[in-house]
């Protein structure tokens, strides 16, 4: 009897809790979108925390925010779900991280010192790999579509300073030659975290470099991101 009542007062504590939080949904693009709960204020972010796929009915990203910051271990999959990568806010560490979601991926760390650029750390997004380089093809067709860039392969730059702060850049390749780069804002609705690159301890300013080809139709095919194909798994 005792248990029975210690479970139906876990059960009422759980329901009540779920009484104080609404979920509220955000578009990303058409084919994902951010869904998370939120305390009675309406504003603040606490509780359970999704990137949805909307292609597969799947998630990108799972985790769950406490007083408006991520807390505990958050899971990344790529577009098949396969887990790609598990990072824990409260002891600020990566706890895994899938090298074959890395397998088209460029880094430069930015230092003179040889041994530092040779063995430092890749700066990673805390996003899936996949959805990264999919939502900023989108950012591209969206802010810096020519159409005299389709067929052209696209150089994409995360430029990630110690503090873990991007800037985005693309470039194109013609002839062997490489354009001017041009700057590509991110959704301000999505900002990515990155872990910055790193060496005994110590940040280290890095670049994490993908090529992505671009797909003549893409720009008014509704934001499919199929058409940017980047890792020639299409």
């Amino acid at each position: 009897m005792k248990s029975r009542l210690i479970g139906v007062a876990l059960l009422a504590a759980s329901l009540s809790a779920s009484a104080q939080t609404t979920e509220k949904t955000v578009s990303i693009t058409k084919t994902s979108e951010v869904a998370y709960s939120v305390a009675p204020d309406g504003k603040t972010k606490d509780g359970l925390y999704y990137l949805k796929n909307l292609n597969n009915q799947g998630v990108w990203i799972r985790g769950s925010y406490k007083d408006n910051a991520r807390a505990g271990t958050w899971y990344f999959f790529d577009a098949k779900e396969n887990l790609t990568m598990r990072y824990s806010y409260d002891q600020k560490k990566l706890l895994y991280i899938d090298p074959k979601s890395l397998k088209n991926v460029t880094v430069h760390v930015l230092s003179d010192d040889q041994d530092v650029a040779k063995n430092a750390s890749a700066p990673l997004p805390l996003c899936p790999v996949d959805y990264y380089a999919n939502l900023i093809g989108n950012r591209i067709y969206t802010d810096n579509y020519d159409s005299t860039n389709d067929g052209l392969t696209a150089e994409i730059t995360a430029h990630v300073d110690a503090a873990g702060k991007a800037v985005y850049t693309v470039a194109y390749i013609v002839k062997d030659k490489k354009t001017k780069e041009t700057s590509i804002d991110m959704p301000p609705n999505f900002p990515i975290e990155w872990l910055p690159s790193t060496y005994k301890d110590k940040a280290i300013p890095s670049e994490f470099v993908i090529y992505a080809k671009l797909d003549k139709g893409a720009a008014t095919d509704g934001q499919n991101m199929m058409r940017f194909n980047w890792n020639n798994e299409e």
